[in-house]
């Protein structure tokens, strides 16, 4: 395991450092990973909370006037508000989804990225992904001279992703994303949260098959009970497992995700969150 202390610079390879953010909690792992890909350019992804010793934390990691672009995997409130102070700092350029812009981010970026565009750097090429599912308007973005892939929040360590309905998010589509990341060849993956992971495809497949799980298991419940709620669908699937009262709710999104993918599939039948679900 490599060093997860927050506020210290961790060499990864030639071309990668990562600095934690000051953030833990149950939803961030250990903290947000800004990572800093190059040598005498760098691009900083997802510079994390607005937080001075954090920013200071990045600057100091890297030469101010080698930081040439701040990059963002989405704009979820625990990756991109420290872009400004970091900008202020190092003048960089932001790069950043150009569509689908999340309605709690007040971020503009200078230059809009997407699917099939590439951040050249003096010795370093990153391809953009775009990785929607987690966030209609989530990127990955490879490192071709070392198969490296930055996730953001599509894939995690020590834990499983998100997916709010509420906030975009998709599981039809983030399904999807994970069979597209699975056939990539690649050598790590550079998670938003939690460590690096050494060994991608058995994490990729790991995560497929929850999600199959989970889908699954649902599907089971709606047709036992016709006409179950959300409620009642997270009491029966989590309630032995004691899930930690902060990560009910969350729970709830996943489940109703998981609905309107098997809705939109004909499986089943409902109209919102709080509402009854049949099958169909």
């Amino acid at each position: 395991m490599t060093d997860l202390t927050p506020g210290v610079p961790s060499a990864l390879s030639p071309l990668v450092r990562r600095v934690v953010a000051p953030n833990p909690g149950p939803f961030t792992g250990p903290g947000t990973n800004t990572y800093l890909v190059g040598i005498d350019e760098v691009a900083v992804i997802d510079p994390g909370p607005d937080t001075k010793a954090h920013i200071d934390a990045i600057v100091g990691a890297s030469m101010r006037e080698r930081v040439r672009w701040v990059v963002l995997t989405h704009t979820h409130p625990d990756h991109w508000p420290g872009t400004a102070r970091l900008v202020k700092a190092t003048g960089a350029e932001v790069l950043a989804y150009g569509k689908h812009r999340d309605k709690d981010a007040d971020i503009v970026p200078d230059r809009a990225i997407g699917e099939g565009d590439t951040i050249e750097g003096s010795e370093w090429g990153l391809d953009v992904l775009h990785t929607p599912g987690h966030a209609p308007n989530h990127l990955c973005f490879l490192l071709e001279e070392e198969r490296v892939l930055f996730t953001g929040d599509t894939v995690l360590d020590g834990m499983y992703s998100v997916v709010n309905p509420a906030r975009g998010g998709d599981m039809a589509r983030y399904v999807k994303t994970l069979e597209r990341l699975r056939r990539l060849r690649l050598t790590r993956i550079c998670p938003g949260h939690g460590d690096v992971i050494d060994d991608p495809k058995p994490r990729l497949d790991d995560y497929l098959a929850h999600r199959k799980q989970r889908g699954q298991q649902i599907l089971r419940l709606v047709r036992k009970h016709d006409g179950v709620k959300i409620k009642e669908i997270v009491d029966a699937l989590y309630g032995s497992d004691g899930l930690p009262p902060e990560l009910i709710e969350a729970a709830g999104w996943q489940v109703h995700a998981h609905l309107l993918e098997l809705k939109a599939d004909g499986k089943v039948v409902g109209t919102s969150a709080k509402a009854a679900w049949k099958a169909a």
